[in-house]
C-alpha cells in the first residue's frame, strides 16, 4: 500500500511538472531512483559496520541497478493499476487517512536525501 501511495505522488508530481508528457516513466525512474539510493545507503552502512561487502564497487551493478528497478516499476504500475490506485486512495476512507500518509511520504524524501550525509560522515569505530 504504501509503495502504491509513493508512487502515486511521484505519478501527480510530474503531471504537476512543466514535462508531463509522460508520467508513468517519469514516477517510475525517480521512485526507482530513491529506491536505488536506498539500498545504496543501507549497503554503505552495513558495509562500514563490517557486516556485508560493498556491492556497488562493481560499475556494472552501480550504472545498471536504477535502470532495472525503474523498468520492473514501470511493468508492474501499468494503466490499469494506476487508474485502481488513483481510485483507491481518491474514497472516502483514505482522506482521513491522507495527512498521514503525505507525512510518510515527506519523511521518506528527506531521510533518503539526508542519509546520505550520514553515510559520508560515519567513520567506523567512532560515533559521527
Amino acid at each position: 500500500m504504501i509503495f502504491d501511495y509513493f508512487f502515486l505522488k511521484f505519478y501527480n508530481g510530474i503531471l504537476k511538472s512543466s514535462a508531463p508528457e509522460w508520467p508513468r516513466f517519469g514516477a517510475s525512474l525517480f521512485f526507482g531512483l530513491f529506491i536505488n539510493l536506498n539500498l545504496l545507503i543501507v549497503n554503505g552502512i552495513l558495509s562500514k559496520l563490517d557486516i556485508l561487502p560493498f556491492l556497488y564497487n562493481d560499475k556494472t551493478i552501480a550504472y545498471m541497478s536504477t535502470p532495472i528497478i525503474a523498468t520492473i516499476i514501470f511493468l508492474v504500475y501499468n494503466k490499469s493499476k494506476i487508474d485502481a490506485i488513483k481510485l483507491k486512495f481518491s474514497a472516502e476512507e483514505f482522506k482521513s487517512k491522507k495527512k498521514k500518509l503525505n507525512v510518510v511520504f515527506v519523511f521518506y524524501l528527506v531521510f533518503s536525501i539526508l542519509a546520505n550525509l550520514i553515510l559520508v560522515w560515519y567513520k567506523p569505530g567512532y560515533l559521527l
